[in-house]
């Protein structure tokens, strides 16, 4: 089984023409890889749990139903794909029952594989996430790095990438694991709306202190390349990090957020320390180092192999981000 030891990993494929599925083409991930597969002429089969309004970029829209069920809907649908884009699964919440987990992103995503090996499918993309290397790493993150989740998401996602492998190994069904950094833009969840909603309220924030570096892709970069990836006429590396090569410190970020909602912000410069202590204190400490640790993050195969590389500037990703926002 390929692992994160051999990420460059290529084997010849046929050429890739045809419709493209993308699954979760309701997300927020989805809905706009499904866009830009659209705007960039591709021939786009959604797969949705529910039925509701045309999504712009499809073609047509197919009923997916319960994906990890042992027959998921879109088995008959199937036919005649190219590629399969699978951005579905179950976002990084706190709370989430790890049963659930696991059926959102590791058995759906090996039904969907399933099929699509079966189907006679070209290339399966994986939308995956750079969580499984931890919330903060040590050193720079690359293609080449052992994962390390340390939480029930970032497994669940990491277990999804091996059982997908598991199914395609042998098969004709080339496989690209693409694995985001936090992906920012309109519409985003976690903690951003958090952060943007506690900026919106306070003119004064404790956090000016903080010195990390965080890595981020704007939600049209990550698109662009999961399009780069669907398009591209020769085999594509297994595994692709998604990230702007420039990370950011968390007090420029939230000073974009500011910006963005055109407010005036004072950063004081509280150690970071002591915050780190309160927010272990308070139970906190996972968040904390989301929030204020650093994830550098080093995407060489994309660039190498693909020629992407992420434009958008991550302020202003942030400062759209924040302006969609619902205070």
């Amino acid at each position: 089984m390929p692992s994160a030891k051999n990420p460059d990993k290529i084997m010849e494929i046929a050429p890739i023409s045809g419709p493209i599925l993308v699954s979760g083409a309701a997300g927020f991930v989805g809905r706009t890889v499904t866009q830009a597969l659209g705007a960039a002429g591709c021939s786009v089969v959604v797969a949705l749990r529910r039925s509701g309004a045309a999504l712009p970029g499809a073609a047509r829209a197919i009923d997916a139903g319960d994906l990890a069920a042992p027959t998921p809907a879109l088995s008959a649908s199937m036919r005649g794909v190219s590629v399969v884009v699978h951005a579905a699964g179950l976002a990084h919440r706190t709370g989430v029952d790890p049963a659930a987990l696991a059926a959102a992103n590791v058995t759906a995503a090996a039904r969907v594989a399933e099929i699509a090996a079966s189907r006679g499918v070209k290339r399966f993309i994986l939308v995956s996430s750079a969580a499984v290397h931890g919330k903060a790493p040590p050193g720079v993150v690359t293609e080449a790095s052992e994962p390390d989740p340390d939480d029930a998401y970032a497994t669940s996602k990491l277990e999804g990438e091996q059982a997908v492998q598991r199914v395609l190994a042998g098969t004709g069904t080339e496989l690209v694991i693409i694995r985001p950094c936090a992906v920012i833009g309109p519409g985003c969840a976690g903690n951003i709306p958090r952060l943007v909603r506690l900026v919106a309220r306070t003119p004064l924030l404790p956090f000016g202190a903080i010195g990390n570096q965080r890595s981020f892709i704007a939600i049209d970069d990550l698109a662009a390349l999961i399009v780069a990836a669907a398009q591209a006429p020769r085999a594509v590396p297994e595994i692709l990090l998604a990230a702007h090569p420039d990370p950011i410190a968390t007090p420029d970020l939230i000073r974009a957020l500011a910006a963005g909602l055109q407010r005036r912000l004072f950063l004081a410069p509280v150690p970071a320390s002591w915050l780190g202590l309160a927010a272990r204190a308070a139970g906190q400490g996972a968040a904390w180092r989301s929030f204020a640790g650093s994830f550098r993050a080093h995407p060489v195969l994309a660039q190498q192999r693909l020629g992407f590389t992420a434009q958008t500037p991550l302020e202003t990703a942030f400062a759209a981000a924040a302006r969609s926002v619902v205070l």
